[in-house]
């Protein structure tokens, strides 16, 4: 605590939350603190446990080595041989009692509640089906798998791992074929309305607990229909959005869409990249959204990364960031627009866990809810809250441990805590929906979502 001129007292606190120190506020200390309470987010107030700096060897420490090293000298000319020196005790001259007694509580305590420790770096660059690098980073589970692999084969047998795991590439699928650019100014392929129904149903089961980009799944259907039956509407970034609906869902109804779904997908993307010149909009969103999941589908990963790197910038650019903005376009596109983010967020932490690479969002600026309690206080049961939630536990993982390349009992005892944290409110939950479709009564989309999430929290 300081005084100041004037009487007026200030208090300092001993660590501010994360928030305060990347905005650079004074913090109340407390857990919320004061700043993330009145930004209506006390959810993302965390504390990182701040780094203590090894204090430098004293004079008098120093000093103390050199009169130890004199006094091993002077022992071994003594007794006239070098070696003869382990045969006398060597006592250090200037050191304390008290000095060398927290050096043996060092030796017996290595690792202090404060102290990090090292986090080793496992990145690594590799070869896809075409030949192609790709950059794997360091807490990627195929990293994890690959260093297991070359420890296995190098140090216990050669041949330990089955033959046909090293001849293909868990990285891209070598069936996929490239895809064919039909140029910005083809027309658009005949959508097969027959198809319609089947591949928006499966379009909605694969990506459930993933994304929720439109108003109303159930008139997704009717809608995209309706479109089609009309010669596709006069705006070719809304057509774009429906034709990769359709192609997403060929893609599980085709074995992998190489053929409709993959015309779909060639002429929405080049529509898509035409209109980054023009304005905007949640449309531009969820054009590139699915274009990434698209990609994902195809086993085309480096592919997936870039173009969600422009559905990012795109969601920045017209604010769907924050809470705020969005509530001035009414209560439907607000609630749109708010799980816009929250689809940006899953599938972004999706892949920077999956391929061990940085994120491309944070929380810094966002003011959108992740949570949505209802009366009695409990969480309302919401597949796409609950994948963001666990997937903000593992961004700190990624974040504070292999980014920081640090590790400490603080920041892993809150780390277990958010994971317990989310276990209570979600997992029974979760594990009752996957039960209950053994009787029939639950759509296929939510229980593969909820498996998707389920599986998120184990991984």
């Amino acid at each position: 605590m300081e005084t100041r001129a004037g009487g007026l007292v200030r208090s300092r606190v001993a660590n501010a939350c994360d928030t305060c120190k990347q905005r650079k506020i004074r913090c109340s200390g407390v857990l919320p603190c004061g700043y993330c309470v009145r930004r209506r987010d006390p959810d993302s107030c965390r504390y990182t446990a701040p780094r203590v700096r090894r204090p430098r060897p004293s004079t008098t420490t120093t000093t103390a080595g050199h009169r130890e090293d004199d006094v091993r000298s002077s022992v071994s000319h003594a007794s006239g041989s070098p070696g003869a020196a382990s045969n006398h005790p060597v006592v250090r001259i200037g050191a304390p009692a008290q000095q060398q007694h927290h050096h043996r509580i060092e030796e017996q305590h290595p690792l202090e509640e404060h102290e990090d420790t090292e986090v080793p770096r496992e990145a690594r660059l590799l070869c896809d089906a075409q030949g192609k690098l790709v950059f794997i980073g360091d807490c990627a589970p195929l990293s994890f798998f690959q260093t297991v692999r070359r420890l296995v084969t190098t140090r216990v047998d050669a041949h330990a791992f089955a033959p046909e795991t090293g001849g293909y590439s868990a990285l891209e699928n070598a069936s996929s074929r490239p895809s064919v650019s039909s140029g910005y100014g083809a027309l658009p392929p005949r959508v097969r309305i027959e198809i319609g129904p089947a591949a928006v149903g499966a379009y909605l089961e694969v990506t459930r607990g993933l994304i929720d980009l439109f108003e109303d799944d159930a008139r997704l259907e009717r809608d995209i229909i309706e479109w089609a039956a009309e010669d596709h509407g006069d705006d070719a970034l809304a057509g774009a959005v429906n034709y990769l609906v359709l192609a997403i869902g060929c893609q599980k109804i085709e074995k992998g869409g190489e053929g409709t779904g993959q015309q779909y997908f060639d002429y929405a993307r080049n529509v898509a990249l035409a209109s980054l010149g023009g304005n905007l909009g949640v449309a531009s969103v969820q054009v590139f959204i699915l274009i990434t999941l698209y990609s994902l589908g195809a086993c085309q990963i480096n592919a997936a990364f870039l173009f969600f790197g422009l559905a990012a910038r795109a969601a920045l650019s017209i604010g769907v960031h924050r809470t705020a903005v969005n509530a001035r376009f009414g209560p439907d596109i607000h609630r749109q627009r708010d799980r816009l983010w929250k689809s940006l967020r899953v599938v972004d932490l999706f892949l920077s866990t999956s391929m061990g690479r940085p994120p491309a969002t944070s929380d810094v600026d966002c003011t959108v809810p992740y949570r949505q309690p209802d009366e009695t206080g409990r969480e309302k049961f919401d597949l796409l809250n609950a994948s963001v939630q666990i997937f903000l536990v593992i961004e700190s993982v990624v974040v504070e441990v292999y980014s920081r390349r640090k590790i400490s009992p603080r920041l892993t005892e809150g780390i277990s805590r958010e994971l317990r944290g989310w276990s209570g409110q979600w997992l029974e939950r979760l594990k009752e929906v996957v039960e209950d479709n053994e009787e029939g009564d639950v759509d296929a989309g939510v229980v593969n979502g909820a498996c998707q999430v389920l599986a998120s929290y184990y991984t």
